[in-house]
C-alpha cells in the first residue's frame, strides 16, 4: 500500500460526464487527494468504439499522473494468503500491494513473466479483446437474477456452500516457503477459512465489501439486473475497501455503496460523493470539528 496523500477513485459514470471534468480538475488541484484508477476504468474507456473519445478521456486522466489499483481478484488472493500466513502458519505475510504508481505492476498480476514494462493506458487498451469483454458482461445479469430468486431463508442455510465455492479459487497454490500445496492441503486451508469466517472477513477488506455489496444488489427480487452491474461491482469493491473518496454519478450504484457503508459501519470505507463541487468544498473549506462523511445530499 502507498501511504500519504488520500486517494480519489472515479467511477466511469464520473469519467464519462465531461461537464464534471473542470470540477474534478479543481478537486485534484487542491493537493488534498490523488487520483487512483483501475483496469476497469480502462475497460470502460476502451469499450467505446470512438477512438477520439477514448483518447480524450485518457488524456484527461493521465494529466493527473494517476496511481493504479491492482485488480480485485489479485487483491483478494493477497488478502486470503495474508490471513492464512498469519492465522494458520504463524508467519509474517508479504506486504499487501493494492495501489502502485506503475501500471506494469498491475499487469504483473495477470501476465507474470510476460509483464509489459513501461505499460501505458493506451497500450493496455490496445491489447484487450473487447469482444470477449462484452460477452462476459452478459454473465452478471444472469447471476444476479438467479441470486435474487433464491429465498432468503434457503440462501442462509447454504451460506457455507456459497462461501466455499467463492473462496476456493483464492486459496494460495504455494506454502510460505514456496513449496506447492497438494489438492488435499488446499482443501484443508479452505476448510480452515470456513471454520474461521468472522476472523476471515475481518482480515479481508475487499471480500467483506463484496459480500455486503452482493447482498445489497440482490435484495430486491423485482429489480431487473443490467449489463453494467458486473462492472459496477468491480469498481465499487476496491474503491470502497481501499480508497479514501469515491466519486460516482450513477444513482443506483451510489445507493448500493451507501447501503454497504451503513452495513459495515464499524469499518473505515471510502467516503462516497455524487457531486465534485461538494467534494471540493469539503476538502478546502471544512467546517469546524467536521470531516467529510460518506454520501452526499439527496
Amino acid at each position: 500500500m502507498l501511504l500519504g496523500t488520500p486517494n480519489l477513485y472515479l467511477d466511469h459514470s464520473a469519467v464519462s460526464n465531461e461537464d464534471w471534468w473542470p470540477q474534478i480538475d479543481a478537486v485534484l488541484a487542491t493537493g488534498q487527494v490523488r487520483l487512483a484508477l483501475s483496469l476497469w476504468n480502462l475497460v470502460e474507456i476502451g469499450s467505446a468504439t470512438d477512438r477520439t473519445q477514448q483518447d480524450r478521456r485518457l488524456a484527461f486522466l493521465e494529466q493527473h499522473d494517476p496511481l493504479w489499483i491492482v485488480e480485485r481478484v489479485a487483491v483478494q488472493r493477497q488478502e486470503v494468503e495474508r490471513f492464512l500466513w498469519e492465522g494458520r502458519f504463524g508467519v509474517t505475510p508479504r506486504d499487501l500491494c493494492v495501489v502502485t504508481p506503475h501500471l506494469s505492476v498491475v499487469d504483473f498480476y495477470h501476465s507474470g513473466t510476460q509483464t509489459r514494462i513501461g505499460l501505458t493506458p493506451r497500450g493496455w487498451i490496445d491489447g484487450v479483446d473487447f469482444n470477449r469483454v462484452s460477452k462476459h458482461k452478459e454473465l452478471a445479469p444472469d447471476a444476479l437474477t438467479r441470486l435474487q430468486a433464491v429465498d432468503r431463508k434457503t440462501f442462509k442455510t447454504r451460506q457455507d456452500e456459497v462461501f466455499r465455492a467463492w473462496i476456493k479459487g483464492l486459496i494460495p497454490k504455494f506454502d510460505p516457503d514456496g513449496k506447492p500445496f497438494t489438492v488435499a492441503q488446499q482443501a484443508e486451508l479452505l476448510a480452515w477459512c470456513e471454520a474461521h469466517q468472522k476472523a476471515f472477513f475481518d482480515a479481508c477488506p475487499s471480500l467483506v465489501v463484496e459480500d455486503a455489496l452482493t447482498a445489497v444488489r440482490t435484495a430486491n427480487p423485482r429489480r431487473k439486473p443490467q449489463r453494467s452491474d458486473g462492472i459496477d461491482l468491480m469498481h465499487a469493491v476496491i474503491a470502497l475497501a481501499y480508497c479514501d473518496y469515491f466519486l460516482i454519478r450513477d444513482g443506483y450504484a451510489k445507493t448500493c455503496a451507501i447501503q454497504v457503508i451503513k452495513r459495515l459501519s464499524s469499518r473505515h470505507l471510502a467516503s462516497v460523493y455524487d457531486d465534485p463541487a461538494r467534494l471540493h468544498s469539503d476538502l478546502t473549506v471544512p467546517r469546524a470539528g467536521d470531516t467529510p462523511q460518506a454520501g452526499s445530499p439527496a
